[in-house]
């Protein structure tokens, strides 16, 4: 075992020492006295070698001298005034410090392997050891957890930098390889692969990053930091212009905004966000609540009557979305290999309880409602209404995997009313870009309901003009008449309970009323009751029916005159 050697001088003294000796010495030092002693004292201090002790002198004069910034290999050359050959031959002994946990890399391209890009920081504990002249115990930093999220932000941040192409690919490759096990990197390199979609996995990881710091993308932008020289730059734009892009074909980024290659900007699917945020997208996926979103808690539970054929259809409906029972059926479905999901289209003449029982349902099955107005999905904009379109059927999806956190599971009820205006039978393409428009909604809907393992509802007043395309995608197709003669005596009979049997009879018979026409006449019935302080007398009653359609002919078909 070696002699210890008593340290007779401060270590700082000792480094600067040495630093003055090695500065241009080009490596051949006119060893004195006082330099073996100072090298001695440092080599029992950091516990090095001879040539170990000369490197950590030289990186820590730099370091100080250079305002505590990392330094270069390039610069530890000019230090000593040698080659970078003369440099590189030292790796082992650098990676040696390293491992004594007194300095760390940065901005290495492979891992921490040391290579000609390579710069190095001092850790802090090993410098406060230092300064106060004690003997350096550093302990390993804990292991660096994997996290996904910092290895496209790298990528992002070293892409914008002007970088030459090949550096910006052999830092993507480095962080693939560091995260070579990670099911977002597997997945990406499986739908990107090989070195043909290099800049294709560099444009979506950018674009990843984008995402998550909640930046806008601009495509010119992206393509000029990722694709050399210009030539290629326009092939790509035109690609993906065009959405002939591997990205695009891919579903991995849709346009934000298209317009112009200046103005263009994209952003990473659905599909892309589940990747790359796996368990962790509950973190990004809108909460349970807001615009459009009705809870069963909020609906209030009412009665309602229909023919004979549609109980039983309903009655199954409803049972079949009970949560023990649709879970049973979605698996036996998915073991068959046919469609998961659920749709039903409720048409028939207005007023006739199509949307309450959509309500109802919902409130039996104990089911959120995503309601949405499709009218306003339309845009005078070209290629908005698509984009609508699919944010519709993205925010459901995002709505279903929130309700299986919060709500035991239970997957909410996508409801289309008076869908009339998209589901209509398709147009003529030549006619107008209206009309393209309205066919291109189309077949974003019919493709996302082919895929749908949710549930959708649908309703419509003018079921002769749905596309005959969407008719074998609803599961069920339920239609709502006017009630019958008995259905409307149930329905006053649970409306107005001070009406007689005879009352309720001629009522029923005497007015082709809908269920939701009859709900206009109780409302009224109430407001009088509130200024008269008494319920209404019949003639009352029949003078409301009689006022509920317009252009009616009761007064003379039913013989009084009020």
């Amino acid at each position: 075992m070696p002699k210890r050697v008593e340290l007779t001088m401060n270590v700082i003294e000792a480094v600067a020492a040495v630093a003055e000796k090695l500065a241009g010495s080009k490596l051949k030092i006119k060893t004195s006295k006082e330099f073996s002693h100072a090298v001695a004292h440092l080599n029992d201090y950091f516990g090095t070698d001879e040539r170990q002790t000369w490197l950590l002198c030289a990186m820590l004069a730099l370091h100080f001298e250079n305002r505590r910034k990392p330094c270069r290999l390039n610069t530890i050359a000019d230090f000593f005034d040698c080659s970078m050959l003369t440099m590189l031959a030292c790796r082992g002994d650098i990676e040696s410090i390293i491992a004594k946990h007194y300095m760390y890399t940065v901005n290495a391209l492979h891992d921490d392997k040391i290579g000609l890009e390579s710069s190095f920081q001092f850790s802090e504990e090993f410098l406060q050891c230092l300064l106060q002249n004690e003997k350096p115990v550093i302990t390993a930093p804990a292991p660096a957890e994997t996290d996904i999220l910092d290895m496209v932000n790298k990528i992002r941040h070293e892409v914008c930098r002007r970088h030459s192409l090949g550096i910006k690919v052999r830092i993507m490759n480095a962080e693939e390889k560091r995260y070579a096990d990670e099911p977002f990197v597997i997945e990406t390199k499986q739908l990107l692969p090989g070195e043909k979609n290099l800049q294709a996995r560099m444009m979506f990881y950018t674009c990843c990053s984008h995402y998550i710091t909640g930046d806008e993308v601009g495509l010119a932008e992206l393509l000029d930091a990722t694709v050399y020289p210009a030539s290629a730059k326009f092939a790509l734009a035109r690609e993906c212009m065009d959405e002939r892009f591997i990205l695009f074909k891919e579903d991995l980024v849709v346009f934000d905004q298209k317009g112009t290659l200046t103005d263009a900007t994209i952003e990473i699917t659905q599909k892309a966000k589940e990747m790359l945020l796996g368990e962790n997208i509950d973190l990004f996926t809108k909460p349970t609540q807001g615009t459009g979103i009705i809870q069963p808690d909020a609906i209030t539970a009412k009665d309602l009557f229909y023919e004979q054929k549609n109980e039983a259809e309903i009655a199954r409906l409803t049972s079949s979305l009970q949560e023990e029972h649709f879970c049973e059926i979605q698996n036996r479905l998915s073991e068959k290999g046919l469609p998961k999901g659920v749709a039903v289209l409720l048409y028939g003449a207005p007023g006739t309880g199509k949307t309450e029982t959509v309500y109802q349902l919902a409130k039996a099955t104990g089911r959120m409602i995503l309601h949405v107005d499709i009218s306003q999905a339309k845009s005078c904009w070209f290629g908005e209404s698509e984009k609508k379109i699919k944010k519709i059927f993205t925010n459901y999806s995002q709505l279903c995997r929130a309700c299986k956190k919060e709500q035991d599971g239970k997957i909410p009820i996508l409801l289309f009313n008076e869908a009339d205006a998209i589901f209509s039978k398709r147009k003529d393409t030549n006619s107008s870009n209206v009309a393209q428009t309205e066919n291109s909604m189309q077949n974003i809907i019919l493709e996302e309901m082919e895929k749908l393992e949710g549930i959708l509802i649908a309703t419509t007043n003018l079921a002769d003009n749905l596309d005959t395309a969407f008719e074998r995608r609803f599961l069920f197709k339920i239609k709502f008449e006017n009630p019958s003669v008995e259905a409307k005596r149930k329905i006053w009979k649970s409306k107005l309970q001070f009406l007689g049997e005879n009352e309720l009879t001629a009522f029923a018979e005497k007015y082709n009323l809908s269920g939701g026409q009859i709900d206009n006449i109780v409302r009224k019935v109430m407001m009088d009751e509130v200024l008269t302080g008494m319920h209404p007398n019949i003639e009352t009653l029949h003078e409301l029916c009689k006022h509920e359609k317009i252009g009616n002919d009761y007064e003379q078909r039913i013989g009084f005159s009020c």
